[in-house]
């Protein structure tokens, strides 16, 4: 299964980095505009069995992505999985880490592209580079955030 990793330093204490990353609305504000997401009627801040629904645009296809954290350790890592959406599995691990410098923050993906006509277009090389896009606007908007 591919799987695509991405490490992070921000200058801040672990707690207020997880913090973060637990508010959903603060994914669009770290998300290509590109992509012109929209959460749908998400909660507050995530929690173990959560759900959060996003409908954006990527591909040139209108898309709807509902995930589910299915693992939560405060301060230390959450998981979140599809539940309904384009790829076949897609699971999103965020873990942290204190170091002397402050917050080490790593993004492991595994998935498994679309099926279908998509996935004819979609391979996990394709995936891989956009994942290399999408996380470098990433960094670059988190570093202005957090530091």
């Amino acid at each position: 299964m591919p799987r695509f990793e991405k490490t992070l330093t921000f200058p801040r204490p672990v707690a207020d980095v997880f913090d973060f990353f637990l508010q959903p609305a603060n994914l669009l504000r770290v998300s290509p505009p590109e992509l012109h997401l929209q959460l749908v009627d998400p909660p507050e801040r995530l929690q173990l069995g959560s759900r959060v629904t996003l409908k954006g645009r990527r591909w040139g296809i209108p898309q709807r992505i509902t995930s589910e954290v299915t693992a939560l350790e405060p301060n230390v890592l959450f998981v979140d999985e599809q539940r309904e959406g384009p790829f076949r599995k897609w699971s999103h691990t965020h873990r942290f880490t204190s170091i002397p410098e402050g917050t080490q923050v790593q993004d492991i993906i595994d998935f498994e592209a679309p099926g279908g006509i998509l996935g004819l277009i979609v391979s996990d090389m394709f995936i891989l580079r956009d994942l290399e896009k999408v996380f470098a606007y990433r960094a670059a908007r988190l570093r202005e955030l957090l530091g």
